[in-house]
């Protein structure tokens, strides 16, 4: 079963040859953690000795620090004029079931003598996309061999060098996080995280030794699972009361119910192969917060998995663990699918050959079969752009994904969904039907495709053209624009990052 959200992380390598970066410049211009603190302020309260500062740089040493992920990021973002604080903050938060656990988040806050840097500042609540590395920690981008210094780096350079104050979330399960898990695209859980750690940023910031304080506008922002955050956050905070600015979620699967829905196709699962052991992880990441959420996916694990790995799922990720020693190691199966799915008979022998043994495959045939007999049996309007959602699933795991589709609301503040047409890790469906959703509803939320071309008076030419220009200069090195980690994990997220900071700019 495949899932659509990117497991790759925008690479922030921008390690283009120097050409590429001349054509750039060109065309765009310049492990248990803490226990749960037990005061009464509960959700979004510091945990004891937190905030920590875990790097200091000025505006010098930001600029040599940014550099270390590739020139490019500064000449797309803009020399920095700010230094940057990095800080640690931990604080009370909640799992998918609501209960009692503990988060981590990065709190970049500027400093330096430029006036952009100094006083009330704008917050952007930034939040980044699926990983499987429990260790990531998006406040240290001192650590290179730290998947967070990777995800941090673009906010870094984007806003925080800029002036703006950056709250970036590692999410519950990450860093020092108390749990055993991540609930990933849990959108209740995570607009709950997001928000924590925007209560619990505040706090932090009022008492460090120069506090600092917003100036009124909040900013929500992020990438792949981050854009659905940032949408899930909107509309958690909206229906709070709570102001947002604007907001600017790119690349995310806004649209949960809509690739999934799609298994039922006739013949989605006759190339096994299809389905990467990327798509099998997060599939895994995703069953498990399922599951933690509604409790009601399976009686044990075995009925899901096959019985051979079944005990280990649940635990398996996020990992501090190599991900290429899972299957030689056997703790992750070598097949996605047995030769007990019912489509297997009717298959030919090169197809076969990517099914294996029930003991050595992932998924149970017997549920997954249930699984596609309810597509079947109880069909659901999943591009409708009126009621998408109308439909009674009777299966949990079905139940599960459409609970998560954000096609529930239209957003009030303005809005801007960012993506690219030909991402083959993200469908741009998922941001296209979301949008349709909202325009059929009276929403004036934008959508911006930037692997489009640039029209006449075009508010986005700019991240258009940028696109446009990584493209040809990953061709002119003899690299292949149309990969995964190509286009969803860099030219598209290279260039939404600029289409939301640019947008931010209009308020």
């Amino acid at each position: 079963m495949p899932h659509p959200i990117p497991f790759t992380r925008f690479r922030s390598r921008f390690l283009l040859p120097g050409a590429a970066l001349a054509i750039l410049l060109a065309g765009c211009g310049g492990s248990s953690g803490p226990t749960v603190d037990d005061t009464p302020a509960g959700r979004g309260a510091l945990l004891r000795n937190s905030p920590t500062r875990l790097l200091s740089l000025d505006v010098a040493g930001v600029g040599t620090q940014l550099n270390k992920f590739g020139p490019q990021l500064l000449a797309i973002a803009g020399a920095p004029k700010c230094g940057i604080d990095f800080h640690r903050v931990e604080y009370n938060t909640v799992g998918a079931a609501g209960e009692a656990t503990t988060a981590s988040a990065a709190l970049l806050v500027p400093t330096g003598a430029d006036p952009a840097c100094g006083g009330q500042r704008p917050l952007v609540l930034y939040g980044h996309g699926s990983s499987f590395q429990r260790k990531l920690n998006m406040a240290d981008i001192g650590d290179m061999t730290n998947e967070g210094a990777g995800r941090i780096s673009t906010p870094a350079a984007m806003y925080a060098a800029q002036g703006y104050i950056v709250i970036a979330p590692n999410y519950a399960g990450y860093d020092t996080s108390a749990l055993n898990y991540h609930p990933h695209h849990i959108a209740e859980q995570q607009s709950k995280d997001m928000i924590d750690a925007l209560a619990a940023a505040r706090t932090a910031m009022a008492r460090l030794t120069e506090p600092v304080a917003g100036n009124g506008k909040l900013f929500l922002t992020g990438y792949s699972e981050g854009g659905y955050a940032a949408m899930a956050t909107h509309r958690a905070m909206q229906a709070a009361g709570v102001t947002v600015t604007a907001s600017a979620p790119q690349s995310g699967s806004y649209a949960e119910s809509i690739d999934y829905e799609a298994l039922g196709t006739p013949g989605a699962f006759d190339e096994p192969g299809a389905f990467s052991l990327s798509s099998q992880f997060q599939l895994v990441l995703q069953i498990t917060a399922w599951q933690k959420a509604y409790g009601n996916l399976y009686a044990t694990p075995s009925e899901v998995y096959s019985s051979a790995h079944a005990s280990a799922m649940e635990t398996l990720l996020p990992t501090n663990v190599a991900l290429h020693t899972l299957v030689p190691e056997g703790k992750f199966p070598a097949y996605f699918l047995s030769t007990e799915m019912a489509n297997y008979a009717g298959l030919s022998a090169a197809q076969k050959g990517a099914f294996g043994t029930p003991a050595n495959s992932l998924m149970n045939a017997g549920y997954l079969g249930r699984v596609l007999a309810d597509i079947a049996a109880n069909p659901c309007p999943v591009t409708s752009p009126l009621a998408p959602l109308a439909c009674s699933p009777a299966n949990p795991m079905r139940a599960a994904w459409l609970k998560n589709d954000l096609r529930t609301w239209t957003p009030a503040a303005p809005m801007l969904m960012c993506g690219g047409k030909g991402d083959p890790e993200v469908n741009f469906a998922h941001a296209r039907l979301t949008h349709a959703y909202f325009q059929a509803h009276g929403s004036t939320a934008q959508l911006l495709d930037v692997d489009s071309p640039v029209t006449a008076n075009d508010p986005y030419a700019r991240p258009k053209t940028l696109f446009a220009a990584i493209r040809q200069a990953l061709i002119d090195s003899g690299d292949d624009p149309a990969t995964v980690d190509n286009y969803h994990g860099f030219m598209a997220n290279v260039a939404c990052e600029v289409a939301a900071r640019d947008f931010f700019s209009r308020f």
